[in-house]
C-alpha cells in the first residue's frame, strides 16, 4: 500500500505542484504525519520535493521535475502510463526499486539522458545545444554543409543517434515535412528558437524496428536486482507478491 501511495502522490503533484499536506492525507485516508514521512522518503531518493511552512506552504514538487505531458505524443503517453501502472504493482518491499524506476521516467529537465563523457571536444558545444532543443521540443536553425556549400535548415530535432564515433540527428524539415538523418559534424551556426513543436511518430525507415517474427521467453525472477532493472524495460516485468516474471522478446530463430 505504501509503495502505491508514494508513487500516486507524485502523480497528484505533477498535476498540481503545490498542495496542502492535509489535502493529500485526506485523499489517501492517512494522517499528515504519514504524508510527511512519505515526503522524506521521496526527498532522500533524490526527487525534488519539499515541505514549506506558512499560510502559502504545503508539499511542493519542483517545476523542473518530470516530463511535460502536454508535449508527449499519444503513443509516448500510452507507453508512459503503462510503465506507471506496472511500477505501482511493486510490493512494499521493493519501494527502493520503484523509486529508482520512477526517476528513469521522470527526470529533471536538465538531466543528461546520454552519457557524454566520450563526446569529442570539437562537437561538445553543438551536441549540448541540439540535446537541449531535442528535450524541450524546440525548433532549431543551422547551416548544413552538403555538396561543398552551406544550406540553411529549419527543422524539428527528434533523436540523437550514435554509431561508434559518429553522431547523427533525426530531424523533420518544417517546410517540406520530410524526415532526414543528418550528421552533427556538418552543422554550423546552430540557433535554438523559442518555437515549440509537437512530436510525430517517426516513419518506419527511421524507427530501426525489427519487423520479423518474434517470440516471448519468460523467466521467474526471485531476486529483482538493479542489474535486471537497468537492463530490461519495466514493461517486461510482471510483479507478484514475492517474485516477478521477466518476459523477453527475441527473434523467432533465437535458440535458448
Amino acid at each position: 500500500m505504501r509503495t502505491s501511495r508514494i508513487l500516486e502522490m507524485i502523480y497528484l503533484l505533477l498535476n498540481n505542484r503545490q498542495q496542502k499536506a492535509q489535502d493529500i492525507a485526506n485523499h489517501f485516508g492517512v494522517s499528515t504525519k504519514t504524508i510527511y514521512r512519505d515526503v522524506e522518503t521521496l526527498a532522500e531518493a533524490g526527487i525534488p520535493i519539499s515541505m514549506q511552512q506558512g499560510v502559502d506552504g504545503g508539499i511542493v514538487l519542483s517545476e523542473h521535475y518530470a516530463i511535460n505531458k502536454t508535449k508527449l505524443t499519444a503513443s509516448e503517453e500510452k507507453v508512459l502510463m503503462k510503465a506507471i501502472d506496472d511500477i505501482k504493482k511493486l510490493p512494499n518491499a521493493q519501494l527502493d526499486y520503484a523509486l529508482k524506476l520512477l526517476k528513469q521516467y521522470f527526470n529533471e529537465a536538465g538531466t543528461m539522458w546520454i552519457n557524454t563523457n566520450d563526446i569529442a571536444l570539437d562537437i561538445h558545444d553543438k551536441f549540448h545545444l541540439v540535446k537541449a532543443a531535442t528535450i524541450e521540443k524546440r525548433v532549431i536553425e543551422f547551416d548544413y554543409f552538403i555538396d561543398r556549400k552551406f544550406v540553411k535548415h529549419r527543422v524539428e530535432p527528434y533523436e540523437l543517434r550514435n554509431d561508434g564515433e559518429i553522431w547523427t540527428l533525426i530531424v523533420r524539415h518544417i517546410k517540406e515535412g520530410a524526415f532526414e538523418e543528418i550528421y552533427l559534424t556538418r552543422m554550423k551556426n546552430i540557433q535554438v528558437k523559442s518555437k515549440h513543436f509537437s512530436r510525430r511518430d517517426l516513419p518506419d525507415q527511421f524507427g530501426k524496428k525489427y519487423d520479423g517474427e518474434i517470440k516471448v521467453i519468460s523467466f521467474v525472477v526471485e531476486e529483482l536486482t538493479d542489474d535486471l532493472l537497468n537492463r530490461f524495460p519495466i514493461e517486461c516485468f510482471e510483479f507478484n507478491d514475492d517474485s516477478a516474471v521477466l518476459n523477453v522478446k527475441v527473434k523467432e530463430d533465437y535458440k535458448v
